[in-house]
């Protein structure tokens, strides 16, 4: 029997998405639970660090394919509130001490690239940017989730200067974790588990790479294909923005369980 679905080269959107989420929950899983200078807390981490890039580029891409900027920020914003306590206390230990998760980084790269897109004005689009970059400094990879998204759109479909200028981001961002350590006379193991995962980022390009521009698996039938792909797009992001806070929750859960 013929199988109903085309086996299509790389990766969809959706499949991109599963393994940014297994990334994210290993290394959420790790750092609630696992010592940070230890082989399988790196490994994770170091995974891990795929997860955000993998997430800024496909705001950049949903801004291109969405039918409502507006709509689309909204749903980030509720997720983000949604996402606020559990982020917290996961973060934390408290209940509001750092309520600004990746979803309201998300949120800011959206707003920045929707600034890019429809300020006609030079000046207004660069006062608006620096307004946000403010904004972003509390959230979860600040300043460098909002230039990831930007970059991400700029230069879409430019895979060189793409890849360099991504990985000059995410180089800066090793270096400002690991020279305060170096600087206080770290142990090179926590060096390399706290500093030298950051580099983990780097893994996300050739696995962005393998996108297919597809939002799922094609059927064999490209009618059934073309009328499935927004209900799949769709999908695909509200499975993500749910599981977010839920998966946090849980943890969380535990670790008051645990005590921790």
């Amino acid at each position: 029997m013929a199988s109903s679905i085309s086996r299509q080269p790389g990766l969809s959107a959706a499949e991109l998405k599963i393994i940014a989420i297994v990334a994210m929950t290993g290394d959420h899983l790790a750092w609630a639970f696992l010592p940070t200078v230890s082989l399988p807390a790196f490994f994770l981490h170091l995974l891990g660090r795929t997860a955000m890039p993998v997430m800024c580029f496909f705001i950049a891409e949903g801004y291109r394919h969405t039918h409502s900027v507006p709509r689309y920020a909204l749903r980030l914003g509720f997720f983000a509130l949604a996402s606020a306590v559990p982020f917290s206390y996961f973060d934390t230990g408290t209940l509001l001490g750092s309520p600004f998760s990746v979803l309201y980084t998300l949120l800011l790269g959206l707003l920045a690239i929707w600034a890019c897109d429809a300020i006609r004005s030079p000046l207004l689009c660069m006062l608006v940017l620096a307004a946000l970059a403010l904004l972003v400094l509390p959230g979860d990879w600040g300043v460098y989730g909002l230039g990831w998204c930007l970059l991400f759109f700029g230069l879409h479909g430019r895979r060189l200067p793409q890849a360099l200028c991504f990985s000059a981001l995410v180089l800066c961002f090793a270096a400002q974790v690991s020279l305060p350590l170096f600087v206080q006379g770290a142990p090179a193991a926590e060096l390399i588990c706290i500093g030298g995962i950051q580099l983990g980022g780097l893994l996300a390009l050739p696995l962005l790479a393998t996108y297919n521009g597809r939002p799922a698996r094609r059927a064999a039938d490209p009618a059934v294909s073309a009328q499935r792909a927004p209900v799949r797009r769709r999908a695909a992001s509200l499975a993500f923005y749910f599981y977010y806070p839920l998966h946090l929750a849980l943890i969380d859960l535990a670790l008051w369980r645990l005590g921790g």
